[in-house]
C-alpha cells in the first residue's frame, strides 16, 4: 500500500524547542541504537508528556512551534511516528532533523505558525501536506500552511529512503545485490569495505 500524504486525527500541541534527544524519545534509546517501532512507541515524548502514548492513536499529528527537532539528530523518535503513521507540523525543524524524519518516511511541513492560532490539544484534524491545507474539524476551519516541497514528497509516497530503494531496486533489478550475496547481506554480519589510499 502506498502511504498517503494526507493525514487525519488528533493534534498533539507542543511549544516551541523540543529536542529529540529527551524531548520526542529519552536519549538512552538512541545510545542503545534501539530501532524497532514496537519497543519505541510506548515511549514518544513520555519525558514531557508521561500520558502522549496512552493517548496517540494512528495518524494523529503533532503541531509545535519553532526549532521542533533541534539538538542531535537522533532518528528513533521519528521512527516511532512513522510506524504509527502520524505526521508534524510545526514552525521549523533543523535540517538535520528533518532529513532524519522524511528518510523514515515521516511527513513534516514547516512554516506552520503559532499553533494557538488554528489548533489546539486534542482537536481532530486534518493535513494534506502535499498541498499544505489544513483543516481543523472542532474549531471548523480551514488554514493554508506552505506545502511539503515536491521533491520530498515522493520520498513520502514510497514510505521513507527505504522504500525509494526498495522501488528503485524493482525497476532496476541489475543493480541489486548478487544472488550469493543476499545471504551475508541478511545475516547482520559486519561487513567491512577495505579502501587503498592513492599516493
Amino acid at each position: 500500500m502506498t502511504p498517503s500524504l494526507i493525514r487525519r486525527g488528533r493534534a498533539h500541541v507542543f511549544g516551541d524547542s523540543i529536542p529529540l534527544d529527551e524531548g520526542v524519545m529519552a536519549f538512552k534509546y538512541a545510545i542503545g541504537r534501539i530501532t524497532d517501532p514496537v519497543e519505541l512507541i510506548p515511549h514518544l515524548f513520555e519525558l514531557i508528556d508521561p500520558g502522549f502514548a496512552s493517548r496517540v492513536a494512528r495518524g494523529d499529528l503533532v503541531v509545535a512551534g519553532a526549532d521542533f527537532g533541534c539538538g542531535k539528530p537522533h532518528i528513533q523518535g521519528f521512527i516511532a511516528m512513522a510506524a504509527l503513521g502520524m505526521g508534524v507540523v510545526c514552525g521549523s525543524m533543523p535540517y538535520k532533523a528533518m532529513r532524519g524524519a522524511i528518510s523514515k518516511g515521516l511527513p513534516v511541513l514547516t512554516g506552520g505558525g503559532e499553533p494557538a492560532d488554528w489548533v489546539s490539544n486534542g482537536d481532530a484534524i486534518e493535513v494534506n501536506f502535499a498541498t499544505g491545507e489544513a483543516r481543523n474539524f472542532t474549531r471548523d476551519i480551514l488554514v493554508q500552511l506552505p506545502p511539503m516541497a515536491p521533491v520530498l514528497q515522493p520520498i513520502i509516497a514510497q514510505g521513507g529512503a527505504n522504500g525509494q530503494l526498495a522501488g528503485w531496486l524493482n525497476e532496476h533489478p541489475a543493480q541489486g545485490a548478487a544472488a550469493d550475496s543476499a545471504s551475508v547481506l541478511g545475516s547482520g554480519i559486519p561487513v567491512r569495505v577495505l579502501s587503498r589510499r592513492l599516493a
